[in-house]
């Protein structure tokens, strides 16, 4: 699927359930498998790409990252799961909704403590904080160009000139700054204008830290 144009992220996730249940299959029982390196290996990067066209986004953002913006737990936190539905399916008073609802818990819980601690993509935490409430919000969808704020991966010169696209980092309005996602979203004043409507839509001042949390109050947003 491409990037730009092609179906929205709803459709997009429907697809990639279909290529994930055939990934998973069977995964409640071999779950431990995948600490084997090479079964590993072959469903990483299948996964990933599933969550990268979910998200619309570029193959070089980091895999924390990709999994957090397109709403995708981990493979191995699903895997983990997976086989504890399995094994407690046989041994609990609870019915199986509220089994379900109690594991999904416990596996957003270890998947904030692993982005808590990721070392890349600072930039997407600092606007995502909070996974439970990025992906249990009631409406927004991602698309190519909000997925390149989101992940800093896009138009901009550093992200260009990091894979040798431009010939420099910086801002063509900003001599000596360089124009990352930060810079082009919060600072440079050629959107000076576009960052004052957003304001007055979003009735607060933008920076990374609340723009998430704003864009969230309403559907408007």
């Amino acid at each position: 699927m491409p990037n730009v144009g092609g179906p929205k992220q709803s459709r997009r996730r429907l697809l990639s359930s279909v290529v994930t249940s055939i990934l998973i299959y069977g995964i409640s029982i071999c779950a431990d498998a995948l600490e084997i390196q090479e079964a590993w290996r072959k469903a990483g990067p299948v996964y990933r790409l599933s969550a990268l066209r979910i998200a619309s986004t570029f193959r070089t953002i980091s895999q924390e990252a990709v999994c957090v913006i397109s709403g995708t737990l981990p493979l191995r936190i699903l895997a983990a799961e997976r086989r504890a539905l399995y094994h407690r399916k046989r041994s609990t008073a609870l019915s199986a909704e509220e089994l379900s609802i109690e594991k999904r818990q416990n596996s957003i819980n270890r998947w904030q403590l692993q982005w808590n601690a990721a070392a890349k993509r600072r930039w997407t935490h600092r606007l995502i904080p909070r996974i439970d409430v990025w992906i249990n919000r009631s409406y927004g969808e991602v698309n190519y160009y909000l997925t390149q704020m989101l992940s800093g991966h896009g138009s901009f010169r550093a992200y260009l000139h990091r894979f040798k696209h431009d010939d420099s980092p910086e801002c063509p309005s900003c001599p000596g700054v360089i124009e990352d996602a930060e810079h082009a979203f919060i600072e440079c004043p050629r959107f000076s204008q576009k960052r004052e409507e957003l304001k007055m839509v979003l009735y607060q001042n933008i920076q990374p830290e609340t723009i998430v949390d704003a864009m969230l109050t309403s559907e408007a947003s």
